[in-house]
């Protein structure tokens, strides 16, 4: 990018800089909350040596993060300069997807698309608190920016291979499941290329391999404390009992430990059977250490699977509502706040659904980007509404939502000049 096309673009998206600053200083509170504490924890793990305890492990978050906030922890920087790292961030993602969308978009559509997506109400939500959805955003607007230049830029190739890697190596130890998601890609398109060895399908593989490379240090060091093999966390079958809980009016929403040995006293699940339901359960494996809590966890949901596969469907279809419209929560009424999701994420829903009659329409010509990010798009959310379905964890995904439908909408549809819409085989 030119000097001259780097300011114009930075003025161009100045004043959502601006608006991020007000924002935050209206709304973010000088305590706390949530897994702020959990993000700090590492952070200061980082600065003494190490990322979790050798005797104990606990893995709950992906390494990257708190490794990004670690300069301005060491030098003493406020909580507020930490969390105001997420405006940058978040700027920078824009950037990115306005970028992309130039490819194929007229400016000033690219402009109002990379707007919408920098104003989405859960971004904007989680930009005031130090959690990594900003950070993970950055990544995959970079990852999507450079892909699309693989493709459009033959001649840089290699360059634009080793960014896209780089980006979405880095996403992968921010958001861990985005580990599943890769190798579920290469095994996807290892299976296309042996049927179809084009150029694309190659580049995509080689991507795909790179980033996972940067994963293999972090898996080494789980292992080296842990001694098992591709161990990402130590979190997925406390996430996975939740998920799978059989009892009625439950959910299959994820309730910390704390909640549930709290709720026979505490006011936030009173008159519930929160307790009733999973306070033994808890109580006899608190002893255990993170690992064994994993594996009882895990042994427990499995059971509940078997036991009752109805139920797990009810979860299961809970658990994609919750994804988009942030409800509905195990003994917890709705909230007027719900609808800051459920209205925009209602518009994404119905051009979802008319993107992807297109795409499937029209598959034979779709071009590979489509194909590519729609199928990244769906590993993401099919593994999402299997765990721990939440607004808040679709919102990595949320820009290659908007690239993709607004592709799939370039390819496949014009708007003649009386107002009728005419679906095309190419635009």
């Amino acid at each position: 990018m030119q000097k001259s096309d780097f300011l114009k673009t930075l003025l161009t998206f100045f004043p959502l800089l601006i608006f991020y600053f007000i924002f935050y200083f209206t709304f973010s509170t000088n305590e706390l909350i949530g897994d702020e504490t959990r993000h700090l924890s590492y952070t200061t793990n980082l600065s003494n040596g190490y990322f979790a305890e050798a005797n104990n492990p606990s893995l709950r978050v992906g390494p990257l993060y708190p490794l990004a906030i670690l300069t301005p922890y060491i030098l003493g920087a406020s909580n507020d300069i930490i969390r105001l790292l997420n405006a940058l961030f978040l700027l920078i993602a824009v950037i990115f997807l306005y970028k992309a969308l130039l490819y194929y978009l007229k400016p000033g559509v690219s402009v109002a698309l990379a707007y919408i997506f920098g104003l989405y109400p859960a971004i904007l939500k989680y930009m005031t608190v130090i959690y990594a959805e900003a950070l993970a955003l950055m990544l995959v607007c970079g990852f999507l920016y450079y892909f699309i230049k693989i493709i459009k830029e033959d001649s840089k190739c290699k360059l634009n291979m080793a960014l896209a890697s780089s980006f979405l190596g880095f996403l992968v130890l921010t958001k861990v499941i985005f580990g599943y998601v890769v190798l579920a890609a290469l095994f996807f398109f290892l299976l296309l290329f042996i049927f179809k060895r084009s150029k694309q399908n190659r580049n995509a593989i080689y991507v795909l391999i790179i980033s996972f490379m940067f994963a293999i240090p972090y898996l080494t060091y789980t292992y080296s404390i842990t001694e098992k093999p591709f161990l990402w966390g130590t979190q997925g079958g406390e996430v996975l009992y939740w998920r799978t809980t059989p009892f009625e009016n439950e959910f299959g929403n994820w309730i910390s430990i704390a909640d549930v040995l709290e709720s026979k006293t505490s006011e936030k699940y009173a008159g519930s059977n929160l307790y009733k339901n999973h306070g033994a359960f808890i109580e006899s494996i608190e002893p255990l250490s993170f690992i064994e809590r994993d594996a009882r966890f895990k042994e427990k949901a499995i059971e509940n699977i078997k036991q009752y596969p109805i139920k797990n469907l009810q979860n299961t279809g809970s658990s994609l509502f919750r994804l988009f419209f942030n409800y509905p929560y195990t003994y917890t009424p709705q909230k007027l706040s719900s609808y800051l999701y459920i209205i925009p994420n209602m518009f994404l829903i119905v051009f979802l659904v008319f993107g992807f009659y297109l795409g499937i329409k029209n598959r034979k010509i779709a071009s590979f980007e489509i194909r590519f990010l729609a199928l990244i798009a769906f590993i993401f959310i099919g593994g999402l509404t299997l765990l721990d379905g939440r607004v808040r964890h679709l919102i990595p995904i949320i820009p290659v939502l908007i690239f993709t439908i607004a592709l799939v909408f370039n390819q496949f549809v014009h708007i003649k000049l009386d107002g009728e819409f005419l679906e095309t085989d190419k635009k």
